[in-house]
């Protein structure tokens, strides 16, 4: 698979480290455009079989573009706070038939947990004596505040929350209005990310947490979500959320496994 990866960053790098290790061939790594640094020809990079776009809010347009006029038509994008130029990226994406996956995050664990965290408030949020609240730690150079996957994890678990209307980041001198759901973000050291909702009652408080030891687990959702455009036939043009990928893969049937040991000495009994 010959990719072209659009964003310097870390993401970018550990990307480009996981496609070489497995043996795809990476045609290019680009930074932000400018006038100082122009971009080669992108016919002259042809054939691209994947773009992975993960740059920057500001880029999310050009970067589409340029990798559509490469000739790709299946982009993996991780960037995010996107949300202004969604237009026009929908209108390209369409207009060429291409093929994007989208995602806050392309951790397979967080968007796991995102499906707990919306049981645990379906669950706890019928109970006015348990107060939900949602906090994440990155590290200090992360530029959006609150991380995507805390305000996706915010708006699942919101319509679950009989005792909050809103979901608001916490900011000000004041204590928050008692139907606001309170997303803490934290931006201090190098942590690749953490995220955690909780539920706190005057007796006891109950918080499920994850946490990244390093980007591997987001590298592994992004070459996931890369293999899918390419494995098993075309796949229908348009923007997809890697979330539904996730979601119609929990959904199929498990492989059958070995037996118990239990079984197999049975079956030899009989």
């Amino acid at each position: 698979m010959r990719a072209l990866i659009l964003g310097q960053g870390n993401m970018g790098r550990a990307i480009r480290e996981a496609l070489v290790a497995r043996g795809d061939e990476v045609v290019g790594m680009l930074g932000r455009p400018s006038a100082a640094a122009r971009r080669p020809d992108p016919a002259g990079l042809a054939p691209v079989d994947i773009a992975f776009e993960f740059s920057h809010a500001s880029t999310v347009a050009v970067n589409v573009r340029y990798a559509l006029a490469t000739g790709c038509r299946t982009i993996v994008l991780g960037t995010t706070a996107w949300a202004e130029d969604r237009p026009v990226v929908v209108a390209m994406i369409e207009g060429a038939g291409a093929t994007l996956v989208e995602a806050p995050t392309y951790s397979l664990g967080a968007i796991l947990f995102g499906e707990l965290a919306e049981s645990a408030a379906r669950l706890f949020g019928r109970f006015d004596a348990y107060d939900p609240y949602v906090f994440e730690w990155h590290r200090r150079t992360k530029a959006d505040r609150p991380s995507g996957t805390a305000a996706a994890i915010a708006a699942r678990i919101l319509p679950h929350l009989r005792t909050k209307t809103r979901a608001r980041l916490a900011e000000g001198t004041t204590a928050p209005e008692p139907d606001t759901l309170e997303i803490v973000s934290l931006r201090a050291g190098a942590a690749p990310g953490m995220h955690a909702v909780g539920f706190d009652s005057p007796g006891e408080s109950i918080e499920i947490r994850i946490t990244a030891r390093d980007r591997s687990a987001y590298v592994a959702g992004a070459l996931m979500a890369a293999d899918w455009l390419h494995v098993g036939g075309p796949r229908p043009a348009g923007i997809h959320a890697f979330e539904s990928i996730v979601r119609t893969t929990v959904a199929e049937p498990a492989p059958a496994g070995p037996r118990p040991v239990e079984e197999e000495t049975d079956a030899r009994a009989r």
